[in-house]
């Protein structure tokens, strides 16, 4: 007996459906839904027209048998079943009355000579929303398939084929098909279309549905990208609460519609700091770029790999958080890959420095790039857009700098262009970017602050960076501190430098214990209570 060679497929619907009859589950629905072919020849081709099958939890291999007998195989003739996963109530007469789903979905294809952006995939994906690339021929990112598990029973829309939730999902991808987008594709089938051939992933589906979202959120994001122009930046930077939309656009023009002067405008400042994410507290910030400067020898590659190797370790649950620099980093959002661009250091050292910071190898989300882009085709502004196909990157380290410009790092001109590419990068993906910088030869900084009077290169290297962490050495010790931070102290950043020493086994640095380990740079609260009772009893006086 010999196993068809579509066996992979039938076994990927048949989990695929048993998957969404368990969202509906999920959300107290129960009865059948439907297989079926439109009545015209448009937008789908099909050899049999106006066919259709309801079928319920248990009717599983009912409806299987049902799409085989019209696939025939995928050899041509054949009918592609499409499914209306809305639960329908069988009625008295014979008809069905279609009653809510679990899930929402949308379908969207590239046509023409239309090509996917890696932003139209990651908008509805940071929402929670299963997302898969559909396939064209050779083409293997000819669309997508969306599906959204909903945290609450949806009612079914006038058109008896959607949801709430299925539009938005469509909108958020911003591709250009919209009489597909309604539709339901099984998985692993080709189905036939005026536009060509297209077909979803043999995919194999869990048997709990997760992660359950709201529908009410997908909306309200594509709401907002709309409102906000279709602009991935202008999205990803504004937010997905309509509320603000009104707010946001106003300030918006009236600042020349300039993303730098709108961050120096007051609405940015409402609610932002309330909300600000670090990848490591008190260092290094969510969504921004942040600078590590320090002169050579001083640690700071070594520093900036160490923390790209404890953010891409997959840790238990009963493992503490990991410590860098005497801060926790935060390993609940380290979920993605992490970016190291090592523009000096080889393979022999990067691997030497990774077998101590991580011994038993647990680093399976690091992804180490040695390119150089002087004289090459590809600019790193380029390259970094490939970059943001993948779904998640934590941090994004850049060791050095001077490697990766395109010119004269005294170069104005040379230097804000790289740091638009980055800040770019680290606003859409929300990702730490770390930058490693060098100082001028022959510096000897005594302050993390005197770190800032000694970088090498053009100003912008010291206007553009939200953070610039300075490191230097004193005798045995090494000394780390803001250089510069445009991020409130409320909320938490370390104000005074910490003093380490290294540990030549393992290449870290281990923060003194109590204040031999603190250099306060500023007043104590109670020298600064002193000097206000001071400055009131004057007052008293004159």
């Amino acid at each position: 007996m010999t196993t068809s060679p579509l066996a992979p497929v039938w076994e990927s619907i048949k989990s695929e459906l048993s998957f969404l009859f368990a969202a509906h589950r999920a959300c107290k629905l129960e009865g059948k839904m439907r297989l079926y072919t439109e009545t015209s020849q448009d937008p789908w081709r099909s050899q049999e027209a106006g066919v259709e099958c309801w079928f319920g939890e248990e009717e599983i291999d009912t409806a299987l048998a049902f799409i085989q007998k019209l696939y025939n195989e995928g050899k041509l003739p054949n009918t592609t079943p499409l499914l209306n996963p809305i639960i329908h109530h069988a009625n008295p007469d014979g008809t069905y009355k279609p009653v809510g789903s679990g899930v929402f979905w949308a379908t969207a294809f590239t046509l023409g000579i239309a090509t996917l952006t890696p932003d139209q995939m990651q908008r509805p994906q940071k929402l929670g929303v299963r997302v898969e690339h559909m396939h064209r021929g050779e083409n293997t990112e000819a669309g997508f398939k969306m599906i959204g598990i909903s945290d609450t029973a949806l009612p079914p829309l006038e058109d008896g084929r959607t949801v709430p939730g299925c539009q938005a999902l469509y909108v958020l991808t911003h591709v250009q098909s919209p009489a597909y987008a309604p539709y339901y594709l099984l998985s692993g089938l080709r189905y036939l279309c005026t536009h060509g051939m297209f077909e979803p992933p043999i995919t194999t589906f869990p048997a709990t549905p997760e992660p359950r979202i709201s529908a009410q959120k997908v909306m309200d994001a594509a709401q907002c990208f709309e409102a906000y122009d279709c602009q991935h930046t202008l999205y990803m930077r504004f937010g997905i609460d309509p509320k603000d939309i009104d707010h946001n656009n106003r300030f918006y023009n009236l600042c020349a519609r300039d993303l730098n002067l709108f961050d120096r405008t007051g609405p940015m400042r409402k609610g932002s700091d309330e909300s600000f994410e670090f990848l490591v507290p008190g260092y290094i910030p969510r969504g921004a770029v942040t600078l590590i400067a320090a002169a050579g020898g001083t640690g700071k590659s070594s520093a900036a790999h160490h923390l790209c190797v404890l953010a891409s370790i997959d840790y238990r649950p009963d493992e503490p958080k990991p410590i860098w620099l005497g801060q926790p980093v935060n390993t609940d959002i380290c979920k993605g890959i992490c970016v190291y661009f090592s523009g000096e250091d080889g393979p022999a050292i990067i691997n030497a420095r990774g077998a101590l910071y991580d011994p038993e190898g647990r680093a399976q989300r690091l992804q180490f790039h040695r390119t150089e882009f002087v004289d090459k085709e590809i600019s790193f502004a380029d390259y970094l857009l490939q970059l943001k196909k993948m779904p998640e990157v934590p941090i994004l380290v850049i060791d050095p700098a001077r490697k990766y410009l395109t010119g004269d790092e005294n170069d104005a001109d040379v230097v804000s262009h790289f740091f638009e590419a980055i800040e770019e990068f680290a606003i859409s993906k929300n990702c730490s970017v770390l930058v490693v910088h060098h100082l001028e030869k022959g510096a000897d900084p005594r302050s993390a602050r005197q770190v800032l009077d000694c970088l090498r290169g053009s100003q912008v290297f010291i206007d553009r960076p939200r953070v610039v962490l300075g490191m230097y050495r004193d005798s045995l010790h090494t000394v780390v501190g803001l250089s510069k931070n445009n991020i409130p102290p409320s909320l938490g950043m370390v104000t005074d430098e910490r003093v380490f020493v290294r540990d030549k086994k393992s290449l870290q640095l281990l923060g003194l214990a109590g204040e031999e380990g603190v250099r306060r740079q500023d007043l104590t609260e109670e020298e600064l209570e002193q000097l206000r009772a001071e400055a009131n009893a004057a007052k008293g006086i004159l």
